[in-house]
């Protein structure tokens, strides 16, 4: 009986850590591998996903893309990045849009899909997991988890 508790005991465990490792996979920031942007800065990121820098510092036109509401990473890049989670993302873009200053990023479904937008518009930018990145795009920024 003992040891069938100790090992049902550490097959949760095992578990747990499973799923916190998912929970908690490195975000990075990607643009179009083409773009010419090599780094970013937190602070550059967060004014173009902010929409107050609307150009790269090359001079492209900087285009986000960002993941839908129930998506996981949104809410954990936000988190990670300005402290805020998606309800305070959205009530920003809110009054952004409702005060006619910009227009929040189209929202995607699935990492894929941001890959495929940044990938196919020059001044692309989003963000997914570290693992998901291919040779479509260049990491410039990595979120500590």
């Amino acid at each position: 009986m003992r040891k069938h508790f100790i090992r049902s005991l550490l097959l949760a465990c095992c578990l747990l850590s499973l799923s916190v490792a998912e929970a908690t996979a490195e975000l990075v920031v990607v643009v179009n591998a083409r773009n010419g942007v090599a780094v970013m800065t937190r602070n550059e990121v967060i004014n173009i996903f902010f929409g107050r820098y609307r150009q790269f510092f090359n001079g492209v036109e900087a285009q986000p893309v960002d993941l839908v509401d129930g998506h996981p990473d949104r809410g954990h890049f936000y988190y990670g990045l300005v402290g805020k989670d998606v309800s305070d993302v959205n009530a920003y873009w809110s009054r952004q849009v409702f005060s006619g200053r910009a227009q929040a990023p189209p929202r995607v479904n699935t990492s894929e899909e941001v890959l495929k937008w940044v990938s196919s518009h020059p001044g692309g930018i989003g963000f997914v997991e570290l693992g998901k990145a291919d040779a479509r795009v260049r990491v410039v920024y990595e979120l500590n988890p």
